[in-house]
């Protein structure tokens, strides 16, 4: 779980609370992720401290990746009615994000199929557009434990 530490430090603003992942232990390691509001309206956000950063003192692309990862797989899950796995997706870096920077990034279903849903997910830096995705998260099925 994340250091108590980091949490305080985040300063999340007003409305957020701490985003309880269900994604493993890898998200605990490099969060703390937050979240305010409910799907389809549901915005998450996150702190970047210096372990998220690169040698450019900017956001690592890859924490950028990895939250983008999480929201897109909260907003297919939301929308899809059902667990699923990243199938893919193409990441747009517009932006750098600067350390103590509140990041804010939200989902959104573009088609929900039998088998796959389609997200868009937007990140921003006060509100300026820093990143974009577009991916399919693949449905799975839980009592398998594979892609159905």
């Amino acid at each position: 779980m994340y250091k108590e530490e980091y949490i305080s430090k985040a300063n999340a603003p007003k409305g957020f609370k701490l985003y309880e992942s269900r994604d493993g232990m890898f998200t605990d390691r490099i969060g703390p992720y937050f979240i305010k509001g409910r799907f389809p309206e549901a915005v998450l956000g996150i702190r970047i401290f210096e372990h998220h950063s690169n040698l450019n003192a900017v956001a690592h692309g890859g924490l950028l990746m990895a939250f983008v990862d999480t929201i897109g797989g909260y907003t297919a899950a939301k929308a899809g009615e059902s667990p699923s796995v990243t199938a893919n997706f193409n990441a747009n870096f517009i932006r750098p994000v600067p350390l103590g920077a509140w990041i804010e990034g939200r989902g959104k279903a573009l088609k929900a199929g039998r088998k796959a849903i389609f997200i868009r997910v937007e990140l921003t830096f006060e509100q300026k557009l820093v990143f974009t995705a577009e991916g399919i998260w693949q449905k799975i099925n839980k009592e398998k434990g594979y892609q159905t």
